[in-house]
C-alpha cells in the first residue's frame, strides 16, 4: 500500500490538474479492492482522499459489506480487459447516485496488473429523468389499457402499431401478437381491401379527425355496430405519419334506442287499437243481442237459424279479439298471491283435454308433486297455459302427442314449466318475430297472444322460451322463480 501510495504521489502536478478536470471521478483501486487515490470530483460526494485511503470501494461507494457482483474492477484484474457497468453508490449524506463506472488496467514494466484506474461518470440527472420517463409511460399505458372502448394506433399502410386490451375484447383476439403488424381492415372486419368510406385514411389525407359508423356481421354476437373516431399523429416535422383510432361499440345503444322507439310505436298503435275496439264492440253488442232476439222469440227455419248461430260464433270470436287489443293498450292489473303453480297447470290441462281428444291429440302430464307454491296470478297464468296449448293444438290439425312437464329447479330457484308438441313447428325466420305484436301465421290470428304472454310472464319475474324445428315440433320452456318466504311449502 505505501508503494502504490508513493507512486501516485510521485505524480506531477500537471496531471493530477488534468486528472482533476476530465469531469468524471477517477479512482485507483489495487488487487485488495482497496481505495489507493480519487481525484477531487469523488472527494466531493465521497469524502475526502485522507478519510477513504485505504478503505474497500464497495464499502465507501455502495456501502456493503462484499464486492459488487457485477464489479468492473475485479472483471479488469481476472480478464486485463476494460470493464464497464452501470451501477448506484452512495454520497456522503447517504443520498443515492447513479455512475457508469469504466475500469481499465495500470501495469508496471513487466506488465503486471498492480492496480485499476475506474472512471465514474454521473448518470443521476438522466437515470431520474429515465425513471420519470417510465413513470409517466406506464402511467399512460395503464390509461391507455384501462379505457374499455377500443384504441388502436395505424400508420399510412393500415398496419396495426398499437392497441389496448379493449381492442383484443372487442375482437375477440388473444393476445398482441395476433395485432401487431397486420391490416386492420383484415383483423378486425375480415375484409380484403381497405374498408369503404375508411375514416383513418380520411384524417391522413386531410389531416382532420373523422368518424363513421361501421355494421357488420359477426358469426357468434350477430350484428355489431361500431362509432370509429380518428384523429392524427404527428412526428417532429408536423408531418402525419399515424393515426389513432377511437372505436366504440354501440350496438346494445342502438338496441335500446330501438326498443324506445318500437315501445312508442306499440304505445301508439295500442291507442288507437283501443280507440277502433270501442267502436267496434257496441255495433257488436247489437248485432248478438239481435240475433239472440231473433233466436228466442220468432220461429225460424232450420237453415235460418244455422245462419244466425254462425253469426254468434263469429261475433264471439270478434269480442275476443276486441278483449286482446284492449289488454294491448290497457293490460288488465295483475293480483299477486301465493298459490300452488300445479293447480294452476292441472286445471288448464282439464280444460283442453276434451278438445284434444276431439282433435286425436295424446295429452300426456307430469307434474311433479314437489312444485312449490309461487307468487302467481291464476288467472292469467291460467290463459298464457292455455293459449301455449291452443298454438300447439293448431299445430297438430291430424293429431300428435302433446307432453306438459313441470318440475322445481332448485340449483336456479325456479319452476321450469314445458309444453312440447310433436306438430309441424316454425321456421328459422319466424322464430325471431315470434313475440312481436300482431304477427302470426294463422289466416284467423290477430297475433297477440304470445306477446300478450310474455308480458304476463315478465310480470311474474319469470322468463320464456321457445324451441323448434320445422315438421319436428315446438317446445315452449317457461321459468317462474320461486320466492324465497313460501318456498317451503310443496304440493302433496
Amino acid at each position: 500500500m505505501m508503494e502504490d501510495t508513493k507512486a501516485i504521489d510521485q505524480s506531477s502536478q500537471e496531471s493530477k490538474a488534468i486528472l482533476d478536470g476530465i469531469g468524471g471521478g477517477i479512482s485507483v483501486i489495487n488487487e485488495d479492492l482497496k481505495i489507493v487515490w480519487v481525484n477531487s470530483i469523488i472527494e466531493k460526494w465521497a469524502g475526502s482522499l485522507e478519510d477513504i485511503r485505504g478503505k474497500n470501494c464497495y464499502k465507501v461507494y455502495q456501502k456493503t459489506d462484499t464486492p459488487c457482483e457485477h464489479c468492473p474492477t475485479v472483471k479488469t484484474f481476472e480478464t486485463g480487459k476494460i470493464g464497464k457497468v452501470r451501477q448506484h453508490a452512495y454520497d456522503t449524506q447517504g443520498n443515492i447516485r447513479y455512475f457508469e463506472f469504466i475500469s481499465a488496467p495500470m501495469v508496471d514494466g513487466d506488465k503486471k496488473i498492480w492496480a485499476v484506474v475506474e472512471l465514474a461518470v454521473e448518470l443521476t440527472e438522466r437515470v431520474e429523468l429515465e425513471h420519470k420517463i417510465k413513470e409517466t409511460k406506464d402511467n399512460l399505458q395503464a390509461v391507455f389499457d384501462g379505457i374499455g372502448d377500443g384504441i388502436s394506433v395505424i400508420n399510412k399502410d393500415c398496419q396495426i402499431l398499437r392497441v389496448n386490451h379493449g381492442i383484443l375484447q372487442m375482437f375477440n383476439k388473444r393476445d398482441f401478437s395476433g395485432l401487431i403488424g397486420k391490416k386492420c381492415f383484415t383483423e378486425y372486419f375480415k375484409n380484403a381491401d381497405i374498408c369503404d368510406t375508411c375514416p383513418a385514411q380520411r384524417t391522413f389525407k386531410t389531416g382532420n379527425p373523422s368518424h363513421a359508423t361501421k355494421i357488420y356481421q359477426r358469426m357468434d354476437k350477430g350484428r355489431t355496430v361500431l362509432e370509429i373516431s380518428t384523429f392524427p399523429i404527428k412526428d417532429s416535422q408536423g408531418q402525419i405519419n399515424q393515426v389513432g383510432e377511437y372505436i366504440r361499440n354501440v350496438t346494445d345503444t342502438i338496441k335500446l334506442e330501438d326498443q324506445l322507439l318500437y315501445q312508442e310505436r306499440l304505445a301508439a298503435t295500442g291507442e288507437l287499437a283501443a280507440g277502433i275496439a270501442h267502436e267496434i264492440r257496441n255495433p257488436l253488442s247489437n248485432i248478438t243481442a239481435s240475433a239472440q232476439l231473433c233466436m228466442s222469440e220468432y220461429k225460424l227455419p232450420e237453415p235460418v237459424k244455422k245462419y244466425l248461430q254462425i253469426v254468434l260464433r263469429n261475433a264471439q270470436n270478434a269480442n275476443l279479439i276486441i278483449k286482446d287489443l284492449l289488454d294491448l293498450a290497457k293490460p288488465n292489473e295483475i293480483s299477486f298471491k301465493f298459490n300452488s303453480i300445479r293447480k294452476v297447470i292441472l286445471s288448464a290441462c282439464s280444460l283442453i283435454r276434451p278438445k284434444c281428444s276431439k282433435q286425436g291429440v295424446r295429452l300426456t302430464q307430469r307434474i311433479s308433486r314437489r312444485l312449490p307454491s309461487i307468487l302467481l296470478d291464476e288467472k292469467r297464468l291460467e290463459e298464457v297455459f292455455l293459449n301455449f296449448i291452443l298454438n300447439a293444438l293448431d299445430a297438430m290439425p291430424e293429431g300428435g302427442r302433446l307432453a306438459i312437464t313441470a318440475y322445481p329447479n332448485s340449483e336456479n330457484n325456479e319452476v321450469v314449466i314445458n309444453f312440447l308438441d310433436t306438430g309441424c313447428g316454425i321456421s328459422s325466420e319466424n322464430s325471431n318475430r315470434l313475440f312481436q305484436p300482431f304477427f302470426t301465421t294463422k289466416n284467423d290470428g290477430v297475433g297477440l297472444g304470445l306477446y300478450l304472454a310474455r308480458q304476463v310472464i315478465s310480470h311474474h319475474k319469470g322468463k320464456i322460451g321457445i324451441e323448434s324445428k320445422v315438421g319436428q315440433g315446438t317446445k315452449v320452456i317457461v321459468k317462474l322463480p320461486i320466492s324465497r318466504a313460501k318456498e317451503g311449502k310443496q304440493e302433496l
